[in-house]
């Protein structure tokens, strides 16, 4: 293939009438190639253009990884299916050649100038480059199948050498130059080339000068290279080179880590860039490069130092002094200050039904033992040594890891379950200020939440007596109910129907003897019975 698409095309025929003819990868899944069967199932049915069954597969988008997967073509075939002999994919293929480094590094990409490689340059007395500066090696890079097996390098457009790689000097500054390469895919007049890369003369960034003898021998710094907390630190070195250096600014730490200081690096520096001046080639870039510490910590303290780097291609920049490595001048910081919490919070170790609480600590100088350093349990003070119930405070050694920094250990033995509940903290004090730290013992022995944990313990009777009022009031509940059950209800229908009954037996028909307080009114009678009535009299009489 040129580029992504194939250059040819590829067919599937059969002699004989079939159906469902096709391509199919029979090792697409073991060799986890995923893309190729989309594209082995869009084959283009020419079967009515050519008079046979026929299928296509013409100006395909195709992956380099296809190399090796095995391909067949297969048919549907009086109720079965025939495959073909199969054929390995073998995908060539030669990309666009790149100019890199000895350590395959490309080029440094400047805004607006393009691509650039640098080579030494030292200047003589008369400013101008001896031939004495080192040589640079560059490669012609390019990803094919199979491998490139003819070059050539052309200098601003002009043949200037072949193979695979070429060696320039101080002769090249000012020219630009690249390659071509080819693996029998191209014609020899039209083989893929690179891009253009300027070669630029390249002085080595080097540190002039720093400020850091100075700012240790005045405030805020204290003897022995003290300083206390909060102060501010404004460091500066001066350096040069072509091209425009920059900084990095270094730290190792007293446990001898190295790591940038907290200060911006690199390309995001601050720099105050110095105008030329006496016989300084105006190619040469001469800057300040300064980094503001606020000392808030003590993980500020260490070793400092600033290395001057010069970023000749993508890859490691090349700097003076070492970016690992202090050169001859550095400043040492030494943090002091009052007690305060260190990054690590306070953690437990459990062994069986004993368990020791430590708690990590930071001072400088260090609270010194019994009355600067003491464990508060429920307002019980502990100094080292000292025990109270089933706590004890057993030592307070140094980190080996973290600068200034201290662990308090507390034994417990044996854990109970009341401790979850218990008020702990560890108050330290020295001779600029004191600090207390809260453990939370229901978070380290994993109660169910932080808040029963810190729950008063009144709190917790208050809530068992409401619940034993409650139980009170649901026995008395169910027993009202019981004894209601055992008394009719003259609210329900019959009920109400005998007591009608009583009232109407009781007031309508008194006893015989009954005085009576009002005149009884005779009963309504109906109009038609008592016509009836006096008939059947009438009657009886005649």
């Amino acid at each position: 293939m040129h580029g992504t698409p194939t250059k040819e095309a590829i067919y599937c025929v059969s002699e004989a009438p079939v159906s469902q003819l096709r391509f199919v990868c029979t090792d697409c899944l073991e060799k986890n190639i995923t893309d190729m069967v989309n594209v082995l199932n869009s084959a283009q049915d020419i079967t009515r253009r050519v008079g046979f069954p026929a299928v296509t597969l013409k100006d395909i988008a195709v992956n380099t990884n296809w190399t090796g997967a095995t391909i067949m073509c297969q048919a549907a075939l009086n109720g079965g299916t025939v495959d073909s002999s199969p054929a390995t994919v073998d995908v060539r293929y030669l990309r666009q050649p790149h100019v890199v480094d000895s350590n395959g590094q490309s080029p440094v990409l400047i805004g607006n100038q393009g691509y650039r490689f640098f080579v030494e340059c030292v200047r003589g007395a008369d400013g101008l480059c001896q031939q004495s500066g080192r040589r640079k090696t560059l490669k012609c890079d390019v990803q094919s199948n199979p491998p490139a097996t003819q070059y050539r390098w052309l200098k601003n457009g002009s043949p200037s050498g072949t193979g695979a790689e070429i060696t320039i000097g101080t002769e090249m500054i000012g020219q630009s130059i690249q390659c071509q390469a080819n693996n029998g895919l191209h014609d020899e007049s039209n083989m893929p080339l690179s891009q253009a890369v300027q070669i630029d003369p390249y002085s080595s960034a080097k540190l002039l000068k720093d400020n850091f003898q100075k700012l240790q021998s005045t405030s805020p710094f204290l003897a022995s290279n003290r300083i206390e907390m909060n102060q501010q630190v404004n460091m500066g070195c001066e350096v040069e080179g072509n091209p425009r250096p920059i900084v990095y600014w270094r730290m190792r730490k007293p446990n001898g880590d190295v790591v940038d200081a907290a200060c911006p690096q690199g390309l995001e520096g601050q720099y105050q860039e110095l105008p030329p001046e006496g016989g300084r080639s105006a190619n040469i870039v001469r800057l300040t490069a300064l980094c503001s510490l606020r000392i808030s910590n003590y993980s500020y303290s260490g070793q400092y130092w600033c290395a001057a780097c010069s970023q000749v291609s993508q890859g490691e920049p090349e700097c003076s002094p070492s970016l690992e490595t202090p050169g001859t001048s550095s400043l040492n910081v030494q943090v002091i200050g009052a007690p305060s919490n260190s990054d690590a919070p306070p953690s437990i170790e459990q062994r069986g039904n004993d368990a020791t609480v430590l708690v990590h600590y930071c001072a400088e100088p260090m609270p010194r033992p019994p009355r600067e350093i003491v464990f508060s349990i429920d307002q019980n003070d502990l100094q080292v040594g000292q025990s109270w119930e089933n706590f004890r405070f057993d030592s307070a050694v140094t980190n080996n890891t973290v600068p200034n920094c201290y662990i308090a250990r507390l034994s417990i033995s044996p854990v109970r379950e009341e401790d979850q509940y218990r008020r702990i903290a560890l108050k330290l004090q020295n001779q600029f200020g004191s600090k207390q730290i809260p453990v939370s013992m229901d978070a380290l022995l994993g109660g169910d939440s932080a808040m029963v944990g810190r729950m008063p313990t009144f709190w917790m009777y208050i809530l068992i007596g409401v619940a034993a009022l409650l139980f009170v009031i649901c026995i008395i509940a169910v027993c009202v109910r019981r004894r209601v059950k055992d008394h009719p209800d003259y609210n329900e229908p019959k009920t109400k129907a005998n007591l009608n009954i009583h009232q109407e037996n009781d007031y309508f028909e008194p006893p015989p003897n009954a005085p009576r307080l009002f005149a009884q009114h005779p009963p309504e009678v109906n109009a038609y019975d008592q016509a009836v009535k006096d008939a059947q009299l009438r009657m009886s009489i005649v």
